[in-house]
């Protein structure tokens, strides 16, 4: 008979404010993501992209209840890291303002962004590409600042003015 695994009981809630705070347990072996799961699933609040690989970040709550910088591997087990100096049990979820343009996923530097912006942070030349808010078919002009929210989807569109062979008639 296999041994039954010893769970910890963590805290976790929605930054900046420490809003929709979850107290529940999670076996010492899980990996950190998944105290993000399942604070996201308790809270109501969806992940992005996705739960498997969020870009959404979690910090954890140190004492007087200082929030410390994003934890980069989440993948490290839950018991290790609340046994580590100056750690807890407490947690928080930062939702980020996560942006699709295409099929690929972003992170908005900024609340307001233009579409010159946009392209920019996501490899595309401006000079050739056009942005479209999702299931538009009107452009966004190219320097005119607006919210970025999230969970927005756009799509980059190459101009066919650019690169494109002439079909003038030969004469």
């Amino acid at each position: 008979m296999k041994p039954q695994e010893h769970e910890v009981k963590v805290t976790s809630c929605l930054l900046p404010d420490c809003t929709d705070t979850q107290a529940f347990k999670v076996p010492e072996s899980d990996p950190l993501i998944e105290i993000m799961r399942q604070w996201a699933s308790l809270a109501g609040h969806t992940l992005l992209p996705d739960p498997a690989s969020p870009l959404d970040r979690l910090h954890n709550i140190i004492k007087h209840d200082e929030v410390g910088p994003a934890i980069d591997n989440l993948e490290q087990p839950t018991g290790d890291f609340i046994k580590a100096p100056h750690t807890s049990h407490d947690f928080g979820v930062e939702l980020v303002r996560a942006f699709r343009v295409n099929t690929r996923w972003w992170v908005a530097p900024k609340d307001t962004m233009t579409p010159h912006e946009i392209l920019d942070q996501v490899g595309l030349a401006y000079q050739e590409y056009t942005l479209y808010r999702d299931q538009s078919n009107d452009p966004l002009p190219l320097d005119t600042p607006f919210l970025v929210n999230r969970g927005d989807f756009f799509e980059a569109q190459r101009d066919g003015k650019y690169g494109r062979m002439s079909c003038a008639p030969r004469h």
